[in-house]
């Protein structure tokens, strides 16, 4: 979770969002993880709590907020469309809700892709086993429509490049920061077929564990090539309660 809040960091030149909020008060953050991000945007720790809940169950705050921010939380939601809905039900006039989400879906800008054929296989089955599990992981791009149904307004959606490497060798990518965040997403990436890989793949779609574990070092090894040139497309969402 940490690697991920640096990683969001580095893509937002240090900034904490991108919705245009001018110091909320009441600020919620869904599927904090470690914390780090509420710790980071609260200006004083003690005006930080953490409470451990479902956000899938009914809410039941006492109070609407100012802010709702909410990242990587594809492959956590079962009902996206009353997620939003309670988003918006829990804002204050004029409060925002934030969404910072990855696609599951690998993509490049030239034909080394071809060469990831594990790793193409591996997020297929991915995507499929979430689907099936009623909680996609593919979802991202279908968020903004949502959030517009829910009854925000103002919203604002923008798609970056999260490219993929672990050693930056060469001058792919130039940019410096962009050699950093692909070099922690490949570590965050390979971690994530090691924590999400067994489950949806062994007990949804049926797989043997051999198999599994086959495809699973595959992949995290074509990952690792740096002669592949993979990045996932990530949103950016943020619409405003009138």
């Amino acid at each position: 979770m940490d690697l991920v809040h640096h990683i969001y960091s580095l893509l937002l030149a240090g900034k904490l969002h991108t919705a245009p909020i001018d110091k909320p008060q009441r600020v919620l953050d869904l599927g904090t993880g470690t914390g780090i991000w509420a710790i980071d945007f609260a200006e004083v720790p003690a005006n930080c709590a953490f409470e451990v809940d479902d956000f899938e169950d009914p809410w039941v705050y006492k109070k609407p907020f100012d802010y709702i921010h909410a990242r990587e939380l594809e492959g956590c939601i079962g009902n996206e469309q009353q997620f939003f809905d309670r988003a918006f039900e829990n804002l204050n006039g004029g409060g925002y809700l934030e969404l910072q989400a990855q696609r599951g879906f690998f993509m490049s800008d030239d034909d080394s892709i071809k060469k990831a054929v594990n790793a193409e296989v591996w997020a297929e089955a991915v995507r499929d086993s979430s689907n099936k599990f009623g909680k996609p992981i593919d979802c991202a791009m279908n968020w903004k429509d949502k959030v517009i149904k829910a009854g925000f307004v103002d919203v604002y959606e923008e798609v970056r490049k999260l490219i993929m490497r672990q050693i930056p060798i060469g001058a792919w990518p130039k940019d410096p920061v962009l050699k950093e965040v692909g070099k922690c997403q490949v570590v965050q990436s390979c971690a994530a077929i090691d924590s999400y890989t067994p489950m949806l793949l062994e007990k949804v779609l049926g797989w043997g564990k051999e198999e599994t574990q086959v495809l699973m070092a595959k992949a995290k090894g074509e990952l690792r090539n740096p002669s592949i040139h993979l990045y996932l497309p990530v949103y950016f969402i943020w619409g405003r309660k009138p």
